[in-house]
């Protein structure tokens, strides 16, 4: 079981309702685990296929998800450059190999999941980056109408093309992204459309998993984990949501 709560008042909210900020002191939200009530040995967990799915237990989603075999990418290990900083255990994980090409189907298979188990019908997102590729195929596989607002003045040609061939509408806005991603909230809150930016709690829960696979795939808990961050939502859940679960030990430093 899990909870929705708020990181800064700690007020929790019901699971049914759609809320992306805290009614009372405007903060995000978070998803918090009973991990004391998840008993599924870790046999089982091995026997599974490596994937984000492999980890269910760990996730929000009681539907059967809307996936694509997102995860499962490849961890390399780069033992040239290691040797060049005299780290010998020194991996890469290759989170290109997702469906739409980046690390961002993680959170979107699990944002449109749970869209579908909120029995909303379509979803839209602020985007300048990979999100709006990553939505649009997933809302494809959904069956959903999808909406994405660009600014016109930072737009990556290449997702575009990949969020147009996928059926999404593409809306072009002036302006800076803050204010774009208002728009977008206000314009889901009043329309009943779900809301896909991070801010959205469960956006986080899948990115996780990249913390969860490497581990498994390793065999072993790494003492450092390099993140790239943009908004800082990738290094969030697996700073705290990993080490909550038990699965990485709190000593390990996450950059």
């Amino acid at each position: 079981m899990y909870r929705l709560v708020c990181v800064h008042c700690s007020v929790e909210y019901p699971l049914d309702a759609i809320r992306y900020n805290s009614e009372m002191c405007g903060h995000l939200l978070t998803v918090e685990y009973d991990i004391d009530e998840i008993t599924t040995p870790r046999e089982e967990l091995n026997r599974r296929p490596i994937s984000i799915w492999r980890y269910k237990e760990f996730l929000p989603v009681r539907i059967k998800p809307v996936t694509l075999q997102e995860g499962v990418t490849p961890l390399y290990h780069l033992k040239k450059l290691g040797e060049k900083f005299g780290l010998p255990h020194l991996y890469a994980k290759h989170e290109d190999m997702n469906p739409s090409g980046s690390f961002k189907d993680r959170g979107i298979a699990l944002d449109v999941s749970m869209s579908k188990l909120r029995d909303k019908c379509s979803v839209a997102h602020a985007s300048t980056d990979n999100t709006s590729a990553s939505m649009a195929v997933y809302a494809a596989i959904a069956g959903m109408p999808a909406v994405v607002l660009l600014l016109t003045w930072h737009v990556a040609l290449g997702k575009v093309t990949q969020a147009l061939m996928h059926g999404a509408k593409i809306i072009s806005t002036r302006g800076n992204f803050d204010r774009v991603l208002e728009m977008v909230h206000e314009f889901c809150v009043n329309h009943g459309i779900y809301f896909l930016n991070s801010i959205n709690p469960y956006r986080q829960e899948g990115k996780k998993t990249i913390g969860f696979e490497a581990i498994d795939q390793l065999g072993c808990v790494p003492d450092r984990m390099v993140l790239p961050v943009g908004n800082a939502g990738n290094i969030s859940p697996r700073s705290t949501k990993i080490c909550a679960s038990g699965v990485m030990s709190a000593t390990s430093t996450l950059y």
